[in-house]
């Protein structure tokens, strides 16, 4: 469950994680919440919105008025904005960026960067010596040296709020069964720390957040025009990532397996798609979608299959099927084996597809692919 700014922040108060004073608004006629000047800041479920004008500052309460009512009734790259977050005005002396992620990663990692208010993937690309990853022992959480050395590379002047900081962000990472807690950007606002803006995606699957995830959704009842997305009645598991190649696995283990020898052959996934469980023609078909639909970046599929309950001949035909009636031009590589192994091949080859039994010879073709594609 990916959730809005203002969510993620309540969550950060419950780990005492400091934040700007806020306030929700979900109503056309609300009046102002607080004292001016303050910021009106889209509530939507996309990036890019200070670009799109849904960031405004306002002075007085007429521009409070034209500002609450233009946000509101806006679209962001086709999101619907469905909530205003009212912000208390904050000045920072410098902005970094922070984030613990489990998507795209075998191991939790923390990902640092002195240049915040960036799009992290503008960074890499640009001055990628900027970034710093770390992977976080779970049980453990960072060392001593790791933090002294992520201080000193983020030129932190007050480690000690640092180091504490960095600890609250562990907790609520961890303890919320968190697959992302980004802070873009962190500010340093009268010399301490404070998270600026949030980004929170929660596993729907960790049984102890079960009760807040519910209750997430019971609150968003009284957003702006906000109606509940379809929820996905099937066990496959989508991560929406930031490269070019699509991958769907039938199980994590090998998906993340997987996840390092693309890595290796300096490919960048673009989406992960776990099928999970009792897998049918259906399912595959369903995550062929996920994949596919509205990623033109994406270059090259590759699908890793390991049949014991589930039946090769059934992921062949929910394959094919979907290239068949989607026109599919791009290379789509698959790895099968198992359970009616032979008839899943066939009907893969029939199909005019490429099928695979070893997994690294599957990835080192379709690297060679998309790299000469």
């Amino acid at each position: 469950m990916d959730l809005f700014e203002y969510e993620g922040k309540q969550l950060m108060r419950q780990f005492e994680i400091p934040v700007p004073e806020s306030c929700l608004i979900t109503d056309s006629e609300a009046t102002p919440p607080m004292p001016y000047p303050f910021v009106l800041k889209a509530q939507v479920m996309t990036g890019g919105r200070g670009k799109a004008g849904g960031v405004k500052v306002c002075a007085d309460e007429r521009e409070f008025d034209i500002h609450k009512k233009n946000i509101l009734n806006m679209e962001i790259k086709n999101h619907r904005v469905h909530g205003l977050l009212a912000e208390q005005m904050v000045k920072a002396k410098r902005e970094l960026y922070l984030s613990i992620t489990l998507q795209g990663v075998s191991k939790p990692t923390l990902i640092a960067s002195r240049m915040g208010g960036m799009d992290i993937e503008q960074i890499s690309r640009e001055t990628p010596d900027e970034i710093v990853k770390m992977e976080i022992d779970p049980f453990t959480g960072l060392k001593g040296y790791q933090k002294k050395y992520l201080a000193k590379r983020l030129e932190i002047e007050d480690k000690q709020d640092f180091y504490q900081f960095i600890g609250k962000v562990e907790r609520a990472f961890f303890d919320t069964g968190a697959k992302l807690v980004e802070i873009n950007p962190l500010g340093v606002v009268d010399g301490r720390l404070m998270a600026m803006d949030s980004k929170f995606s929660l596993d729907d699957h960790v049984k102890k957040m079960q009760g807040t995830v519910e209750q997430l959704e019971k609150d968003r009842e009284k957003l702006y025009r906000y109606q509940a997305p379809e929820k996905e009645m099937t066990t496959i598991t989508y991560v929406p990532l930031d490269g070019d190649i699509g991958l769907i696995s039938d199980g994590a283990g090998t998906g993340m397996l997987t996840l390092d020898l693309l890595n290796d052959e300096g490919l960048h996934v673009a989406s992960f798609c776990e099928l999970g469980g009792m897998t049918t023609e259906e399912v595959m078909y369903r995550a062929m979608d996920l994949t596919l639909t509205g990623h033109p970046q994406i270059k090259g599929v590759l699908i890793v299959l390991i049949g014991g309950f589930n039946r090769m001949d059934n992921m062949a035909l929910g394959i094919t099927k979907y290239v068949k009636e989607h026109q599919v031009k791009i290379p789509i590589y698959t790895r099968m084996c198992g359970t009616m192994e032979e008839v899943g091949l066939k009907t893969m080859e029939a199909a005019g597809m490429s099928t695979y039994n070893v997994l690294t010879e599957t990835v080192k073709d379709l690297a060679k692919t998309v790299k000469e594609g």
